[in-house]
């Protein structure tokens, strides 16, 4: 029991240090990556226009998740009990690592804050293309201000919080079939007329796995601005009022709480407008975004994610790892 305390605090820790250290790999090491190629290829396969579409889209996503759930836990579970402990502790820390992402929320929206404090508009609308779907070719400086700052609030949940909280009660195989989920919705999800039907079933269960950890964000975004000296009073009123006003039932409530605490508007023509005050001015304020979603990333690792694997997480794994290779 006290070794698979240690070695829960190493795998977590150890995580946590290389995604602030490195960022994310190579698409060619990356897991994502693999199950976006997955999806791809039965995707590419699933018949347009015949009643059996919503069945295929069932299928396709529960065999997406089987088949990456299982890899990754019989090799784990292989390793630990085959090989060395040790080395499986180490690809527990790596695999968990590429299952969420802080650092690179910086990296993909820094460039778009570089273009526009150089006046280089053109060059920011290239960085924008980079992390969101919609059209910005006409999007001026506020407004792309707010695109790169929607964009890093609303992976706090998506790509950090919800797999910290999966980790925390399942280790890697709950982590691993979220980010298999979220790679679903993504991929196939139904906001085109081509994925309506295929991509319903990944796009209701990407919803149903955020629901929790969507509201379970705010409290530490909250403290987080507070000890960022912002305005939590207002992030928290702006969460209660504005987190219906987006198409998700999720997604709302981690951008208005960012947007209002810190006291300007996230607006997407056509679709939202959250927050307190008026379309940022200042591009800085896309890194002070980043800053308090690190913030708030930070404090939910440490007061609820960690503490949660050890007990629970790291527990869990070893039994589905032990119950997936008992015949053997």
């Amino acid at each position: 029991m006290y070794d698979i305390v240690i070695y829960g605090i190493i795998i977590a820790l150890g995580a946590l240090a290389l995604d602030l250290a490195f960022g994310e790999p190579s698409n060619r090491f990356h897991p994502v990556a693999w199950m976006g190629l997955f999806i791809r290829a039965i995707d590419n396969r699933i018949p347009r226009g015949s009643k059996g579409e919503r069945a295929y889209g069932i299928l396709l996503a529960f065999v997406t998740i089987l088949v990456f759930v299982l890899l990754f836990t019989v090799v784990l579970g292989a390793v630990r009990l085959f090989l060395s402990a040790t080395l499986w502790a180490v690809l527990c820390m790596i695999v968990l690592k590429m299952m969420f992402a802080i650092h690179s929320l910086s990296v993909h929206v820094k460039p778009i804050q570089s273009a526009l404090e150089a006046g280089d508009l053109e060059g920011a609308r290239n960085g924008a293309r980079m992390v969101v779907s919609r059209d910005v070719s006409e999007l001026d400086a506020p407004h792309l201000i707010s695109c790169a700052s929607e964009t890093v609030a609303e992976n706090l949940v998506d790509s950090i919080i919800s797999p910290m909280f999966f980790m925390a009660f399942g280790g890697v195989p709950a982590a691993v079939g979220l980010r298999a989920v979220n790679t679903l919705d993504a991929m196939v999800g139904y906001e085109n007329k081509r994925n309506k039907e295929v991509g319903w079933f990944s796009a209701k269960l990407d919803d149903i796995l955020h629901f929790i950890p969507a509201r379970l964000s705010i409290p530490f975004i909250l403290l987080a601005l507070k000890l960022t000296g912002n305005d939590w009073h207002t992030g928290w009123r702006a969460a209660r009022r504005d987190h219906v006003r987006t198409k998700s039932p999720n997604k709302g409530w981690p951008m208005s709480a960012v947007a209002g605490g810190l006291r300007f508007q996230m607006e997407k023509k056509g679709n939202y407008l959250l927050g307190e005050g008026n379309l940022p001015q200042n591009p800085e304020m896309i890194m002070e975004t980043y800053r308090v979603v690190r913030l708030t990333a930070l404090i939910f690792f440490f007061v609820f994610a960690l503490p949660l694997f050890v007990l629970i997480g790291i527990h869990v794994q070893i039994l589905i790892e032990n119950v997936l290779l008992s015949p053997f």
